[in-house]
C-alpha cells in the first residue's frame, strides 16, 4: 500500500484546476478561430479557381445552362484554342518570359547586394539610403509611372548625350520603349517593381547572420566582394528563395507598366486584358459568349506561376519563417 501511495498522482488544487482549464479553453477557442479563418480564406481563393477551370472546359452551350453548375456534362477543348489565338499566347508567354521573369531574377540579385551593403557596412548616409528604399515602398508606381516614362523615351546619362547632341546637332539620346530595357535597368538597379520590400527583406535576413562568417573569409584573403559572392549569398537561400517568388509573381502580374512601356508585343498580363476585344475581333463572339474562352485564358495565365508555387511551397513557407518579415 505504501508503494502505491509513493506514485500517486498529486492533487490538484481548484484554482490550479481553473487556470489549467483556462489555458486549454483559451487555446481551443484561438485554434478554432484560427483554422475557421483558414478555411474561410481558403474557401474563397480555391472556390474562384474552380470557377475558372469549370468554365475553361465547359463548351459554349453549357455556359448559360442553368442546370450546370460545377462539373460539364461534356468537355472540350475549343476555349483554349480560342484564347491562345486571341492572346497570341505563346509570343505573349516568351515576352513575359524574356521580360518580366528576367526582371524578376535581377532584382533577386541587385536587391540583395544593397540590403548587404547596409546591413553589414557602417558609412555615412546609410540610413538615409535604407529610409530612400523604405520611400519606395510607400510611393506607388503610378507617382513616378510619367517621369520614367518621358526618361526611357528619351534615355541619357547624366546629361552626357543630350551635351553631345548639342554639340554635333543631332539627337543621339535613344528610345528605350517598347523594350526590355524598361525593366531590366530599374531591376539592375535595385529601384525596379517593390524594390524597397525586397531590400527590407534581405536587411531582415543579413542582420541575423553572424559577422564571424566575413571575418573568416577576410583572414583567407578575400575582400568584400568576394565574401558577399562566396559566404553571404550560399548562405541566404531562403531569403533568396522568398524574394524570388515574390518578385516573380509580381513582375508576371504586373500590368500598368506594361501597358505604359509597350505599345506592342505585350506580355500575357496586358493580352489578357484584351482578350475579349480580341476574341470578337478574330471570332466575332461577343464579350458575353466568350466567358468559357476567356476563363481558358485566365487558366493559361495563371498556371506557370502555380506550377512554380506547387514545386516550391514547402520551401517557400519555412522560408517565410527565417527571413525575418515581421522582426
Amino acid at each position: 500500500m505504501d508503494l502505491f501511495k509513493k506514485f500517486k498522482r498529486p492533487a490538484v488544487d481548484s484554482s490550479t484546476a481553473r487556470l489549467m482549464f483556462k489555458y486549454r479553453a483559451t487555446n481551443l477557442l484561438v485554434s478554432f478561430f484560427r483554422y475557421a479563418f483558414l478555411i474561410c480564406i481558403g474557401y474563397i481563393i480555391i472556390m474562384q479557381l474552380l470557377f475558372v477551370v469549370s468554365y475553361a472546359f465547359r463548351p459554349e452551350s453549357q455556359i448559360d445552362d442553368p442546370s450546370v453548375v460545377w462539373i460539364p456534362r461534356s468537355l472540350t477543348l475549343e476555349n483554349f484554342k480560342i484564347a491562345i489565338g486571341a492572346m497570341d499566347y505563346f509570343r505573349a508567354l516568351g515576352t513575359t518570359m524574356g521580360v518580366q521573369v528576367i526582371s524578376g531574377l535581377i532584382e533577386v540579385f541587385s536587391c540583395s547586394l544593397v540590403a548587404y551593403g547596409i546591413s553589414r557596412f557602417n558609412f555615412k548616409g546609410r540610413n538615409l539610403i535604407f529610409f530612400l528604399a523604405i520611400a519606395m515602398i510607400m510611393i506607388p508606381p503610378q507617382m513616378t509611372a510619367v517621369p520614367m516614362s518621358l526618361n526611357f523615351a528619351h534615355f541619357d546619362f547624366f546629361g552626357i548625350l543630350g551635351l553631345i547632341g548639342k554639340i554635333i546637332g543631332k539627337d543621339i539620346r535613344p528610345n528605350l520603349l517598347d523594350t526590355g530595357f524598361t525593366f531590366w535597368l530599374p531591376s539592375l538597379f535595385g529601384v525596379g517593381l517593390r524594390s524597397g520590400l525586397f531590400v527590407f527583406i534581405y536587411r531582415q535576413f543579413f542582420k541575423g547572420l553572424p559577422k564571424e562568417l566575413e571575418e573568416a573569409a577576410y583572414i583567407d584573403g578575400a575582400n568584400a566582394l568576394t565574401a558577399y559572392i562566396r559566404v553571404i549569398l550560399p548562405s541566404s537561400g531562403v531569403a533568396m528563395l522568398t524574394v524570388s517568388i515574390f518578385s516573380i509573381v509580381w513582375h508576371w502580374n504586373d500590368y500598368y507598366l506594361s501597358v505604359l512601356y509597350f505599345s506592342s508585343d505585350y506580355p500575357l498580363s496586358v493580352m489578357l486584358d484584351q482578350i475579349n476585344s480580341n476574341i470578337f475581333n478574330t471570332t466575332g463572339i461577343l464579350a458575353g459568349g466568350a466567358d468559357g474562352a476567356a476563363m481558358a485564358g485566365v487558366f493559361l495565365f495563371i498556371l506557370p506561376p502555380l506550377i512554380m508555387y506547387m514545386f516550391l511551397q514547402r520551401k517557400f513557407i519555412v522560408s517565410i519563417d527565417r527571413v525575418g518579415i515581421v522582426g
